[in-house]
Parts: C-alpha cells; sequence; structure tokens
C-alpha cells in the first residue's frame, strides 16, 4: 500500500465535511458523505492491525462498551457513522479505538512534533502516520443542534483528533506506547469529548470520569473567555496513570517519550523521539514560540535530515509495505476561533483557515 513519493500532490487543499444536527445526525451526514473513505480506511486498518475478525471484533466491543457509557452521545454518532456508510459498526469501532488496539499488537510510530505557546493562545503540530491516509483525511467542522461548534482534523469514520471548539477548546495528541493494560475510554473519543464539552470547567471532570486506561499524550488548551488567557495543559497517559504539567506562560514541547514520568518501553522509537524534542528545544531557545508564524516555520523543520520534524515519505521498518511521514500539520489559534491546516509535509504548501466563531 506504499505510496508514489514523488508525485502525491501535497499542495492540494483537505476537504472540509460539514455535519449538523443531533448526535444521529451528526454522525449519518459523516457517514453518507464519507462513505467510500471510509471504506478505504476500513481496509487499511484491518491490513495494520493484522487481527482475526473475532479478535478485532472482541476488543473492539470493549472499547465500544466503555466509551458508551462515558459519552453515550459519542456512541450514538459512531453507531450512525458505520450504519450509514455501510460498514460493521465493530470495524468503525476498531477505528475509533485504533490507537489502543495498534499499542497491543505492537507497531512503532514516528508520528507527531507538538508545540503549545499559551502566551499565543496557540496549539501547533505535526501528524505523521501512513502516507496513504494523507489524500483521505478529512477536517471536519461540527454544528451541534445548541450552536456548539468545533472544527477536527481526523481520520474518515473516526470521531475526533486535533481540533478547536466554539468554547476556546483545542486538543493535540501525540502517540505513546506503554506496557501497561489500555483499557479505558479510546483516545480519539476522548479527543472529541473534550472539544464538545460546553465549558472549559467542565474539561476536568471529563478527564476524571474518564480516567486513564490509554497510552497517549494530550495537549489541552483553554481560553478564558474573560480575562483572554489561555492556559495549557500536557497530560501523559501511561494507561494506569494520568500525569500532568500546567503552564500560562512557557511553552510546552512534546514527541513521543514520556516527559513527566521516567516510563521507558522499547516500543517508543527514541532515537526518533529524542531527536525531535532535542531540535524543538534549540527552536524554542532561538524564539520559535514569538509568533504564529515563527511557530509555524518550527513545524517545518528539517536540519536533522535523519528525524526532521517536517518528514517526506519513508518505508516504515514496522509497517511492511506502508509508508509514513507529515501527513499534515495544524495551527489552532484560540484568540481567533480558528484553525490552520496544511496538507502534507511540503513546506511551500498552502494553508487553509476553518474558523469555529459563532
Amino acid at each position: 500500500m506504499g505510496v508514489n513519493r514523488e508525485s502525491r500532490a501535497e499542495t492540494a487543499r483537505m476537504q472540509v465535511v460539514h455535519v449538523a444536527g443531533s448526535p444521529h445526525e451528526i454522525g449519518a451526514a459523516h457517514g453518507e458523505q464519507l462513505a467510500d473513505r471510509i471504506d478505504q480506511c476500513v481496509q487499511l486498518y484491518r491490513g495494520v492491525f493484522g487481527l482475526a475478525d473475532a479478535e478485532l471484533d472482541r476488543r473492539a466491543a470493549h472499547f465500544e462498551s466503555v466509551s458508551r457509557a462515558w459519552s453515550p452521545d459519542l456512541a450514538i454518532e459512531i453507531d450512525a457513522i458505520a450504519d450509514a456508510s455501510g460498514q460493521r459498526r465493530s470495524d468503525v469501532w476498531a477505528m475509533n479505538a485504533r490507537s489502543e488496539i495498534l499499542a497491543h499488537v505492537g507497531v512503532e510510530t514516528t508520528e507527531c512534533t507538538s508545540v503549545l505557546a499559551p502566551k499565543l493562545g496557540l496549539l501547533a503540530q505535526t501528524w505523521d502516520w501512513i502516507a496513504d491516509l494523507e489524500p483521505l483525511t478529512v477536517v471536519l467542522d461540527v454544528a451541534h443542534a445548541d450552536g456548539h461548534r468545533l472544527a477536527t482534523v481526523t481520520e474518515p469514520g473516526m470521531v475526533g483528533k486535533i481540533g478547536l471548539s466554539s468554547t476556546g477548546v483545542a486538543v493535540g495528541l501525540n502517540f505513546l506506547s506503554s506496557p501497561t493494560r489500555l483499557d479505558g475510554v479510546a483516545v480519539h473519543v476522548l479527543l472529541r469529548g473534550l472539544l464538545d464539552a460546553r465549558s472549559g470547567s467542565d474539561l476536568d471532570a471529563l478527564l476524571d470520569r474518564a480516567g486513564p486506561g490509554r497510552s497517549a499524550h494530550v495537549f489541552l488548551a483553554s481560553r478564558d473567555a474573560t480575562s483572554g488567557l489561555t492556559t495549557g495543559s500536557s497530560l501523559e497517559f501511561t494507561g494506569d496513570k494520568m500525569f500532568r504539567r500546567d503552564s500560562t506562560d512557557e511553552p510546552l514541547l512534546h514527541t513521543n517519550h514520556f516527559l513527566l514520568t521516567d516510563l521507558i518501553t522499547d516500543a517508543i522509537p527514541a532515537d526518533n523521539s529524542y531527536a525531535r524534542f532535542a531540535r524543538s528545544q534549540v527552536l524554542i531557545e532561538q524564539g520559535s514560540a514569538v509568533s504564529v508564524q515563527t511557530v509555524k516555520d518550527h513545524l517545518d523543520d528539517r536540519v536533522n535530515r535523519e528525524f526532521p520534524i517536517c518528514r517526506k515519505w519513508v518505508a516504515s521498518p514496522t509497517l511492511i509495505g506502508f509508508d509514513t511521514g507529515t501527513v499534515c500539520s495544524i495551527a489552532i489559534r484560540l484568540n481567533e476561533g480558528e484553525m490552520d491546516v496544511r496538507r502534507g509535509h511540503d513546506p511551500g504548501g498552502s494553508w487553509q483557515t476553518i474558523s469555529v466563531a459563532r
């Protein structure tokens, strides 16, 4: 399932999919509009998981159960996505829990460099993953019946990933690998649930109810509408614990290894992750967090040719037959209620802007 690394159209705009209404209506619209792409994603992940149907269904059923208990509305939405797109519900649930399932099957990843600059009200990151997903990935623009809005970069069939809401909440994601049991709310469901929060004051309660049970790093940013100040939080989930660091001042960085605990696992691509983190530290020291443009330049950095922040397609050492690299870059500007997205790994590519301002 490799791609032609030279001919891919890096400057094409990412499709924005508008959905609105009740949870069922939102999911049905998602499934109908993206049925072909969802089918491609289902087939892709079946190959990546490498699991028999019975085992995949068993794992999907577990994450469906815990996620449904945490957010019945998102469960309704995911079921509607599957039904409207003609897919088995278990396959769509497996995609929404793909990070947890991939952690179980031992897939190594080299994805994502993230910067959270509270003073700028900015959360930005690269999203690095399988090249075949670059033309499939979309921006989901969601309008709830009560007027709440959110926009999230996501894979077709998945309810959320990196994004921004009209209540001034933004989320980012870095994959982490942990040897502990992962049996909690799937991280992509968690991200969407945080974006669905009608107030920044609801975030801690949502996190408490979700508990740990996943292996991931989440950047969570919340802008206070009265003061205009942004609080940034770095959340590391090890499977059985959550570690947290907050900042209203200093920039926060993350790649794909643990920073807030000394947990080290062989599954983490340490050289790659440590190299990108070290380079990010240098860039911050040189002033990369002084403006939106300098942070975007940070995401484009390729000084380390072996482990660049913005990565061209390369053959994956663990996903045989797949290329991986920077699928897209995202810069979320909380003060403006806007998200800038650039598809592909070409620093010369054009950015497009999606607004959630009401």
